[in-house]
């Protein structure tokens, strides 16, 4: 109960960071990426009920999305904006069938939503690439499932 707490502090502390940034390239990761930082310690919570693959499987095709909009002009970036909002309903969908737990999928949501203030230009999916990544490799770290 008193680790259930301590996670809920920390995503909402987490989704304050993220709403005063607005677009998701202003949010300063620095302290989030660091040992015993924020994302250190989702990973560490998530280790137990997150298994790595799904975990890779949203951090691939956000990555393939970071390839496109590399790729893409700056007028042709809402369908970037479309497909991150579509990452939504599936992580639902996988929320729904107890693959994901709550906390990763409140964590994504922060990030993703609404995709139309957060995600302005490719440096907005390149920092999300950059949580993930750092999400990721911590995971791995703490021996996710």
């Amino acid at each position: 109960m008193r680790q259930q707490a301590s996670v809920q502090k920390l995503m909402d502390e987490l989704k304050e960071q993220v709403q005063n940034a607005r677009r998701l390239s202003a949010l300063s990761i620095e302290e989030l990426v660091l040992p015993d930082g924020a994302l250190d310690q989702l990973a560490r919570h998530f280790g137990q009920t997150l298994k790595a693959t799904q975990l890779r499987r949203v951090f691939h095709d956000i990555k393939r999305l970071e390839q496109t909009a590399r790729r893409s002009k700056p007028d042709e970036f809402s369908h970037i904006r479309t497909q991150l909002a579509l990452t939504l309903p599936e992580l639902a969908y996988a929320y729904g069938r107890d693959v994901i737990p709550r906390e990763f999928y409140e964590f994504m949501r922060t990030l993703l939503h609404p995709p139309s203030e957060r995600f302005q230009g490719k440096e907005d999916v390149q920092r999300l690439v950059e949580i993930l990544t750092a999400l990721l490799a911590y995971h791995k770290f703490h021996g996710g499932r």
